[in-house]
C-alpha cells in the first residue's frame, strides 16, 4: 500500500502555517515573561545609593545605554524610555544591577554606575 502523495496545501501548512505558529507562541511567551518580570529585583534602601557626577553620567549614558534607551532617555530602541519614567534612583540602581529582560546585569559598575545613576536622576520622573 502506497501513501498518498503529498497535496499542496498540506505541504504549505508543514511548511509555512506551523513554524509561523511555532514563532508567533515563542515570541509571545517571551515577550509576556519579559513584561511580567518575575524575577524582578529588589530595590536598596533609599539612602543607599550613591550618586556621582551627572555630567559624566550622561556622556557614559551616551556611550552604554543610549543605544537601547534612545540619546538622553527618550526611548527609541529595545530598552524603555527613561525620561520622566516613574522609578526611582534605587530602583534604577536596582536593575542595573540584576538586568533583566534584554538588559545584562552589571552593564556599568562602580564609580561609572555612580555617575549614570547621577544623570538619571536629572531625567527621572521617580526620582
Amino acid at each position: 500500500m502506497s501513501a498518498a502523495p503529498e497535496t499542496p496545501r498540506r505541504r504549505r501548512v508543514r511548511l509555512i502555517v506551523i513554524p509561523a505558529a511555532l514563532l508567533v507562541g515563542v515570541s509571545a511567551t517571551a515577550f509576556t515573561l519579559a513584561e511580567l518580570h518575575p524575577a524582578k529585583p529588589g530595590a536598596p534602601a533609599a539612602g543607599a545609593v550613591k550618586l556621582g557626577d551627572p555630567h559624566r553620567g550622561q556622556a557614559a549614558f551616551a556611550a552604554t545605554c543610549a543605544g537601547c534607551h534612545g540619546s538622553g532617555g527618550k526611548g527609541g530602541g529595545v530598552g524603555p524610555r527613561l525620561v520622566g519614567l516613574d522609578i526611582t534612583v534605587a530602583q534604577a540602581k536596582a536593575q542595573i544591577d540584576a538586568g533583566g529582560g534584554v538588559m545584562p546585569a552589571g552593564l556599568v559598575s562602580g564609580a561609572k554606575e555612580d555617575d549614570v545613576l547621577a544623570y538619571l536622576a536629572t531625567i527621572l520622573g521617580g526620582s
